[in-house]
């Protein structure tokens, strides 16, 4: 193996063919980057670097189109990209094969959480719930340089008139339904036009053809308890809790979110770090809220009978609500037993504040 030197035109050019044998010179300022030699004379930059724990080969270029500068930068370019746990070399693939919708939906939902660290998690799944469900379906097989305005604005018709939703049986007693329809069109706009402005920035593509149509408003549905409907809300969790039918910790649950005005996933993740009885409130940093994006704490009040609940709760985990023994970690969303209670108050389109 030949020492590593820094690779200059005048080291490229006096880099001979050897027959039958194909050889690389190591650049000594950048690690990893390196010109292979062949017997047929052909010069090639290459990049050697890690994506997560696979060593991956950037193919830069060949020597002409490429200057020995121009192939470090590019090599500089691509480490950078890596470090922050990009792939260039499968970035650089999709480009060149022009990559449908469906594989940039795959190549977004797991190299843009890097571009996007700030982004909650349950946004996330939103997003991959909107382009799997509602896109793929339709627009997936499309080049993403071919994807027009016209299409976006087709797929959305096909969406309101209900051609994505299905059923699709996930095992026994068990079935995933994809409604699709108004009510959904408006957020699947948007999940597929910021998808398509980060390709931009990847310079996966020039134009964000998603840009240019309407994006409807979502549904927005409100429902409120009545203080006669709390009364017998709060009712109905203590007979079901007499009586077995729902564990203590769901009832608590319930009951707290009730009080507060807390989002689902507020008080299900709720850790006893969070909570101050001197206040007393709950604080959650950015990262735990809908409405942290501008780097604000979210203080939520407790009044005394939330005070209460939560001082009875007082275990030895990390966690307000946890799963049962031997499980570690906050509790699962209660879905079952949320619609137990709905059934047995006779309650009517009344779901948890998520």
């Amino acid at each position: 193996m030949q020492q590593a030197q820094r690779l200059t035109k005048r080291v490229v050019d006096a880099a001979e063919p050897v027959a039958d044998k194909t050889y690389c010179i190591w650049d000594s300022d950048v690690k990893g980057f390196r010109l292979r030699v062949r017997p047929s004379g052909r010069k090639t930059f290459e990049l050697k670097y890690r994506a997560g724990r696979r060593q991956r080969l950037f193919v830069i270029g060949d020597y002409g189109p490429f200057t020995p500068e121009k192939a470090r930068k590019a090599a500089e370019d691509a480490k950078h990209s890596a470090s922050r746990g990009g792939d260039p070399q499968h970035e650089k693939i999709v480009h060149r094969h022009a990559a449908t919708v469906a594989e940039l939906i795959q190549l977004y939902l797991t190299e843009g959480r890097i571009d996007k660290p700030n982004k909650r998690e349950s946004s996330w799944q939103a997003d991959a719930r909107d382009l799997l469900l509602h896109v793929h379906p339709i627009l997936g097989a499309t080049p993403i340089n071919a994807l027009t305005t016209p299409d976006v604005a087709r797929w959305q018709r096909d969406v309101v008139a209900f051609k994505t939703a299905r059923v699709k049986k996930l095992g026994f007693r068990k079935i995933s339904c994809t409604r699709g329809g108004p009510k959904v069109v408006g957020r699947a706009t948007r999940t597929l036009c910021a998808m398509l402005n980060w390709a931009i920035r990847r310079e996966l593509i020039k134009d964000n053809p998603a840009a240019r149509v309407s994006k409807p408003a979502d549904v927005m549905r409100e429902r409120f308890l009545s203080d006669e409907e709390a009364v017998h809300l709060f009712a109905t969790l203590d007979d079901m809790e007499a009586a077995a039918e729902i564990r203590p910790d769901h009832a608590d649950l319930f009951r707290i979110i009730a009080l507060t005005g807390s989002r689902l996933a507020e008080m299900r993740d709720l850790a006893w770090s969070e909570v101050d009885f001197s206040r007393p409130a709950v604080v959650l940093q950015p990262e735990r809220h809908k409405t942290g994006q501008g780097g604000r704490r979210k203080v939520i009040n407790l009044n005394a009978a939330a005070v209460e609940i939560l001082k009875r709760r007082t275990n030895q985990s990390d966690w307000v609500f946890t799963k049962p023994l031997p499980f570690k970690g906050p509790m699962e969303t209660p879905r079952k037993p949320w619609a137990a209670v709905i059934k047995r108050a006779e309650f009517e389109d009344l779901r948890i504040h998520d």
